[in-house]
């Protein structure tokens, strides 16, 4: 699991749209090591035309490099939002597993919808909530018991430990 700081956050005049790109992008990056606008828009599911937009603006933010006709790369600056997205799309799916208990797919489905929209701070602090049951099995097994009841019945469990 990546290690995770506040101090590394991404500026907050990125926007989720922002990050989605930045993340498609450096995802093509590590598959095939060069990517597209046509790679981006597949990837991100736009339209060429709106991923060509995207790309523009990503290029007035310094993440990206893109010249006319050819490939997309990550700045030094888009690699450093890039890697940040990861660790806090890691804090988050460890969270919803290891804490809450939520199936894997799932788990990582709601990631990728909730990195976006919290804190750097918030990321941080859910991953070592995430560490901290990982390290004390005792309390593990008694909060896994709190899930299942809340799990069978959710409006009448009040999340009370019976054992």
């Amino acid at each position: 699991m990546a290690s995770f700081s506040p101090s590394s956050g991404t500026p907050h005049s990125t926007t989720p749209s922002v990050e989605q790109y930045v993340e498609a992008i450096a995802d093509l990056l590590t598959r095939d090591k060069v990517c597209s606008v046509s790679e981006i828009a597949e990837q991100v599911q736009v339209s060429r035309p709106a991923a060509s937009r995207a790309v523009r603006e990503l290029v007035e933010k310094d993440l990206v490099t893109h010249k006319a006709y050819g490939y997309v790369d990550l700045t030094d600056k888009g690699r450093s939002l890039a890697d940040v997205l990861t660790a806090r799309h890691e804090a988050v799916l460890a969270f919803l597993q290891n804490v809450l208990r939520y199936e894997p797919e799932w788990a990582d489905q709601e990631a990728c919808r909730l990195e976006h929209q919290i804190g750097d701070e918030l990321a941080a602090r859910l991953l070592a909530l995430s560490r901290f049951f990982e390290e004390d099995p005792v309390l593990a097994r008694r909060w896994r018991r709190t899930v299942a009841a809340i799990a069978k019945d959710p409006l009448r469990s009040g999340g009370e430990d019976e054992g």
